[in-house]
């Protein structure tokens, strides 16, 4: 509990005993709001056997996506750096759309070709078959709701008052919290939503090369190659990180030394809406552009058995890579994956971001299969057998699932000691990452050891992390899921099912991702999921 004159001890577990907050929030807003965009799309298409051994498919599309409103114009943009404040709807504005406060996009890509193809060489007996595709595609992505224009003010505002006994009297939980007065001035520690006038739909371009095979006994194999480039994806921006001494447009001479003064920092203000001084008292601005990109690469082969003499399977491999430098705004992937920062370290340093992608994997395997037991009736054992013994051995099928997978990339970060108030900081990176993979003893938590601390350290102070995005890898995935089946006839068209399902069967860990931030418990794990679930069920057939 915090003492009278400070708030900066105390003991949280007590303070959510006693119901007491940190933190007060007084939130004003113009009720529940809408945005609307509109796609117009259409397309023709046409399928051209150009020979016995070769088709066409030829397609294009024409889609345009209208900017972002809200339906009652209750939303409003900056001008980047002057500030100037533009309110959708009303009077004029620098951007060739009054309503989305922001420029309409007329690109190159409103038409969007599509090819692909497919060959059977006459050579091969037509047991082989070599595909291909190309295809061009746009579309506005959406970005987190706490991203959007409609929370500025004046149809928005967000104020914050730490806790005060003395001054907030009555704030706690059970007695309902002190109602706080409204600031006269709106923007004081505001946050400010600042979309680019140039944000644009994603272009993205994909492709593929393909061959299969047919051999004997109902088995193909198919070998491919994928790739996809994507652009103009959208991305939260830092805007208002402070500058370094040395970084565009500030110099020892304009720096000045902000809190926290224990770090002693000299930096210069944000640029960004720093000709308004009605907006000097802001407390963040949080950017949006479309200004990242992504690649994927992949080899992928699969080799399928159709059914037929009672067994079917498929085995799937995948080698592939994904970079990016922006993973979205939702970026995670699960248990296994620390959510990653979605803004950049460094507002001013876009080569640092190029990274793997949140979800990329380089080696993937997928297998299952289905087998009937060749016992029973119509089987290659069994037909004549007594209805007793049929009964029990008869019609029987087992299916399994197999899936192994290296771990997804994960990120180092540190407090921030750069001085720039930046939102998330990366680590310095001393050594290549060590998997040491040992127990952690009971007295530190339990759990398994599985980054090395001794790889990674604080940033130095006035500097931004070393670190790069995703630099070491989680646990990966070992997963066995087996599955039992029998059927008991009744009839000619009524029978009985029986399943039994054990995922995970054989009960092998799935990790948690390991701590991220230097500290205690970094790289530590310190739960799983996924245990072993036995299920079963019956089904009557009629």
């Amino acid at each position: 509990v915090p003492p009278a004159a400070s708030l900066t001890v105390g003991f949280p577990e007590a303070d959510f005993v006693l119901g007491l907050p940190e933190a007060v929030q007084r939130g004003v807003d113009t009720g529940t709001w809408g945005q609307r965009s509109n796609v117009f799309a259409g397309y023709v298409q046409d399928d051209w056997r150009a020979t016995d051994t070769l088709t066409l498919n030829l397609g294009l599309r024409y889609e345009t996506h209208t900017p972002w409103i809200e339906v009652h114009d209750r939303q409003a943009n900056f001008g980047p750096i002057s500030g100037t404040e533009y309110i959708a709807g009303q009077g004029s504005c620098p951007y060739s759309n009054c309503r989305a406060l922001y420029n309409s996009y007329n690109g190159g890509f409103d038409f969007q070709p599509r090819l692909g193809f497919a060959w059977t060489p006459s050579r091969f007996g037509k047991t082989t078959v070599i595909r291909g595709a190309y295809t061009v595609s746009s579309y506005l992505e959406g970005t987190g709701t706490n991203l959007r224009l409609p929370l500025n003010p004046p149809f928005a505002e967000e104020h914050n008052t730490l806790y005060d006994a003395v001054t907030l009297p009555g704030s706690t939980t059970g007695q309902g919290f002190t109602v706080l007065t409204a600031p006269t001035d709106p923007f004081a520690n505001a946050v400010i939503r600042l979309w680019d006038p140039n944000v644009k739909p994603s272009l993205d371009l994909q492709w593929n090369l393909s061959i299969e095979h047919q051999f004997p006994k109902e088995t193909v194999l198919t070998v491919g190659y994928v790739g996809q480039n994507a652009t103009h994806l959208m991305n939260p921006m830092p805007y208002f990180q402070r500058r370094l001494v040395g970084e565009a447009g500030c110099t020892a001479a304009q720096a000045t030394t902000p809190a926290p003064p224990a770090l002693q920092v000299a930096t210069c203000a944000s640029p960004f809406l720093s000709g308004n001084p009605k907006l000097a008292n802001i407390s963040q601005i949080s950017g949006t552009e479309s200004n990242s990109d992504m690649m994927y690469h992949a080899l992928q082969a699969t080799l399928q058995k159709r059914f037929s003499q009672g067994l079917q399977y498929q085995v799937a491999y995948t080698y592939s890579k994904c970079m990016t430098n922006s993973i979205g705004y939702y970026g995670s992937w699960g248990g296994q994956v620390v959510p990653t920062a979605a803004y950049w370290q460094n507002l001013y340093d876009s080569h640092s971001e190029w990274a793997p992608c949140i979800n990329d994997v380089t080696h993937l395997l997928s297998t299952y299969a289905v087998y009937e037991l060749p016992f029973g009736r119509g089987k290659k054992f069994g037909s004549n057998w007594n209805s007793a013994t049929r009964g029990v051995l008869g019609n029987w099928q087992v299916s399994g699932i197999l899936q192994l997978r290296g771990g997804f990339p994960s990120t180092v970060f540190a407090s921030d000691n750069s001085g720039t108030g930046e939102r998330t900081q990366r680590a310095n990176c001393l050594a290549p990452p060590k998997y040491p993979k040992s127990n952690v003893s009971a007295s530190d938590g339990g759990g398994i050891q599985w980054l090395d601390g001794s790889s990674y350290g604080p940033q130095d102070v006035g500097s931004f992390g070393t670190c790069g995005v995703g630099t070491f890898r989680g646990p990966g995935l070992r997963t066995f899921d087996l599955s039992l089946q029998k059927d008991f006839p009744i009839s000619e068209s009524k029978r009985l099912e029986f399943r039994s399902e054990f995922i995970n069967f054989t009960n092998t860990p799935i990790l948690n991702a390991p701590g991220v931030w230097i500290g205690g418990g970094f790289g530590q794990i310190q739960g799983s999921q996924g245990a072993r679930n036995i299920q079963f069920g019956l089904k009557l057939y009629y």
